[in-house]
């Protein structure tokens, strides 16, 4: 690659996570990173290698991921987008690209990501529904999840909500906004913050959920939070529910 000529692109990535590893690549089992990157290179005709927003685990989808890579070929954006997305399976797809400035790190500029559980509440299985919602049986007190949702609003340490097998340094985070709404029998559960621990969102959306069971009181949430327990949240929902929808820089 001739660095003289090289650009750097941006891209937005939409999967459907249920057959892969997570986005990230993997020795042994197949990644939404991999998939791209090889796509990418099929149409440039070079190695291409994606540094991205962040991770998203096994299993967890996303509307919108965000990655950066380099190239010195000359193609026009909405050309790489086509060529890119014949390589690909149905269940993932570029769909944004861009020329940007060649100091924009997609990972290191990120200023704020916002995911989104999602389950809803019936007595029959929708498979419809299963792809990207749990299922749940019962109606949860959404006012009571919602009083608990607002305590995790702000800048703490949220180790309590960490799963084992992280590697993170620090575990203070700042969560801009959280909170859950109702549609029909659909419930989302929406975080947005400047980044998330192992695991986190799953956690806080397990927690929320045994809120709203009366399994753990919301006015407790601030003590929890200061206890740095995890044994004292709620269970870590399964990974389908879980989207990454939007990335901000």
């Amino acid at each position: 690659m001739d660095d003289l000529l090289t650009r750097r692109v941006k891209i937005g990535v939409q999967y459907i996570g249920t057959k892969y590893c997570g986005w990230q690549s993997q020795k042994n089992a197949v990644s939404v990173q991999e998939l791209v990157e090889k796509a990418l290179g099929g149409v440039l005709g070079h190695e291409v290698r994606l540094t991205a927003s962040g991770r998203t685990d096994e299993g967890v989808h996303a509307r919108r991921q965000v990655a950066h890579f380099d190239t010195d070929v000359e193609i026009k954006p909405f050309n790489l987008i086509l060529g890119a997305n014949v390589r690909l399976p149905d269940d993932i797809a570029v769909v944004d690209a861009e020329y940007t400035d060649n100091s924009f790190d997609a990972r290191r500029d990120a200023k704020r990501k916002t995911y989104v559980y999602r389950m809803y509440v019936d007595s029959v299985r929708r498979p419809f529904l299963d792809v990207n919602h749990l299922q749940i049986y019962r109606q949860p007190d959404l006012s009571a999840m919602n009083r608990a949702a607002a305590a995790l609003v702000g800048r703490h340490d949220f180790k309590c909500f960490c799963a084992t097998g992280g590697n993170a340094k620090t575990f203070v985070r700042e969560i801009f906004s959280c909170d859950v709404r109702q549609e029909g029998n659909i419930i989302e559960i929406s975080v947005c913050g400047n980044a998330f621990l192992y695991n986190m969102v799953r956690i806080v959306a397990g927690t929320l959920l045994w809120v709203g069971r009366g399994k753990i009181k919301a006015e407790d949430l601030p003590q929890i939070i200061a206890s740095k327990d995890r044994s004292r949240c709620g269970k870590t929902l399964p990974p389908h529910g879980l989207t990454l929808e939007s990335v901000e820089y």
